[in-house]
């Protein structure tokens, strides 16, 4: 019988196996609870093929280099270490500094202000405070210095990226938890700024409301989008030409990927 299907000869059982085997993921345990209960509804289905999206993005994208894509957040632990990074009696980095970090951070691109001083350069601050809510730095008299964990990170550029991934996404049951992951999510899947109406269509279809009773609205989304851009907008090197397009670079669209998604090992499968 003639069939329809060929292969070539010569070609060993299994060739190309490299490029093409089943993948078994942990989800999350907040974007497994929000898509269990957004079920099959229209927003529910929409946000799952976007999280199908998510939990394909390493599988299907190249190599990442994870210790160039975090260069700003290593050259930031570099400057506080030793004696630490001096800070005025104001408790403000110095000019120097905050020239120098701003001129590495892709959000700061097209910053419209003058660089000088950190109060004139606000998400300058708001990263190294980032880092330091983290527990990678700690305030020290009148320097900003690494804690032990911090040292760590920067002697070992593994632990930096798994820690960024460890401390993307609150485990707890709450607003914030549902809406970091939700935005996760779209900023993951969207070339750009993400529509946050439909993520907060999304949150008051979980059932989030105001005290009032009244739906959860775009400002409510907008700070949880402005932390998470903070953390992601700072990794590898994006393709946007201006600080307002939020466009992520593909290693952050890996990390996101990895603070949401954990790989089952092929043993453990059931």
């Amino acid at each position: 019988m003639t069939s329809a299907f060929h292969r070539p000869d010569g070609m060993p059982t299994g060739a190309g196996s490299q490029h093409h085997r089943r993948v078994a993921w942990d989800l999350h345990p907040v974007l497994a609870d929000v898509l269990r209960t957004l079920g099959t509804t229209a927003l529910g289905q929409a946000f799952n093929d976007r999280a199908v999206e998510v939990s394909m993005l390493k599988v299907l994208g190249d190599p990442v280099d994870t210790v160039g894509a975090l260069s700003v957040y290593r050259r930031l632990l570099e400057m506080a270490d030793g004696e630490g990074l001096p800070l005025t009696a104001a408790g403000y980095l110095k000019p120097a500094a905050v020239q120098e970090l701003a001129s590495m951070m892709p959000i700061m691109r097209g910053w419209p202000h003058k660089m000088a001083r950190e109060i004139d350069a606000r998400p300058v601050f708001r990263f190294r405070e980032a880092l330091k809510s983290i527990g990678l730095l700690r305030k020290y008299k009148s320097t900003l210095r690494l804690t032990r964990l911090g040292r760590l990170a920067l002697s070992e550029p593994g632990v930096l990226w798994s820690h960024l991934v460890d401390t993307m996404a609150p485990d707890e049951q709450s607003f914030s938890a549902d809406a970091t992951v939700i935005v996760l999510v779209h900023m993951a899947t969207t070339e750009g700024r993400i529509d946050v109406d439909v993520v907060a269509q999304t949150l008051t279809e979980l059932g989030w409301s105001h005290r009032d009773g009244s739906p959860i609205n775009q400002s409510e989304v907008s700070e949880v989008w402005n932390e998470l851009w903070l953390t992601l907008g700072n990794i590898g090197e994006s393709p946007q030409e201006h600080r307002f397009d939020r466009v992520l670079s593909p290693a952050a669209r890996v990390l996101a990927h990895e603070a949401l998604f954990t790989e089952v090992p092929p043993r453990t499968r059931v």
